[in-house]
């Protein structure tokens, strides 16, 4: 009978330790869930959102220090124009209204399922990693990936305003899930994945004015949410916060023999920090 009872626990104590290891290998517990995001598009789909701008800045008149804040709604309209299984073309129109009056821009772009940009027109205009107002660039993993599991994009682009003025971008952006819930907006319920982001970048831009250059360089960060709809892979809601400050080299100015005369040529200007608070929620979205 002893023997029984020792074989007896004997027994338990292996079952308990089997028990243990197997949750520490994820054998038993809550299983990782994988997601493959793309961006599920069909021709004549139109969707519709909300871009409102929160900015702080700091303006300098004379000793005094003047704390600036104002809001810039921008509706912004996405029509899918074509797809041909692999890559989806969009025409984007931005509609803003600032003190009663309205101006509009149009863009169109070209990319693939996994929004990755392979065209835009008008060229040089648009950088996704450091324009987070701009819905349903945001480039996805080519691959299955899971919660909390981080993926980086690495960029280099030029933003060509005009013949004379060239800004140069590149940073570095960290992506990470953040696990799945209902949003939402004016548009309805959503089932959504988050997709937590930071990035951090460097602009270097170059102005040409008459017998000077100035070069600007500005330094960034962006963090914040985007939630995205599992099936559809579009953009949900996203809340963003920009900080930026800006230094520019007046040394170009030792051309200028009128500027050498007063000792400005070797001067540089920082400027104080801006916040700029990005949210942009979806209003309508119509399945084509």
């Amino acid at each position: 009978m002893y023997n029984n009872a020792r074989k007896r626990l004997g027994v338990i104590l292996i079952l308990i330790l089997f028990v243990i290891m197997a949750f520490e290998l994820g054998c038993i517990g809550k299983a990782q869930t994988d997601y493959n995001l793309k961006y599920n598009f069909h021709v004549g789909d139109r969707l519709v959102y909300n871009c409102t701008y929160i900015t702080s800045d700091t303006n300098y008149t004379g000793y005094i220090t003047n704390n600036t804040n104002y809001t810039g709604p921008i509706r912004i309209e996405m029509l899918v124009t074509d797809f041909d299984g692999k890559n989806i073309t969009s025409k984007m129109t931005s509609t803003k209204t600032t003190n009663g009056n309205t101006t509009e821009s149009s863009y169109v772009t070209i990319m693939d399922v996994y929004g990755n940009l392979i065209r835009s027109d008008p060229k040089d205009k648009i950088i996704p990693e450091v324009q987070p107002e701009l819905p349903n660039l945001l480039k996805y993993p080519e691959k299955e990936t899971q919660e909390g599991k981080p993926w980086t994009i690495v960029f280099k682009n030029n933003i060509n305003e005009n013949p004379l003025l060239k800004d140069e971008f590149e940073g570095t952006g960290n992506y990470t899930f953040l696990g799945t819930k209902t949003i939402s907006t004016k548009a309805g319920k959503f089932e959504c994945i988050g997709i937590k982001s930071e990035t951090n970048f460097v602009s270097n831009a170059k102005r040409d004015y008459s017998n000077t250059t100035i070069n600007y360089t500005t330094v960034g960060n962006i963090s914040g949410e985007n939630w995205v709809d599992l099936n559809g892979g579009f953009s949900v809601k996203s809340n963003y916060i920009m900080d930026k400050t800006l230094t520019m080299d007046l040394s170009g100015l030792a051309n200028n023999s009128g500027y050498q005369d007063v000792g400005i040529e070797n001067v540089s200007i920082n400027s104080p920090p801006i916040e700029t608070h990005i949210i942009n929620e979806l209003e309508s979205i119509q399945k084509g």
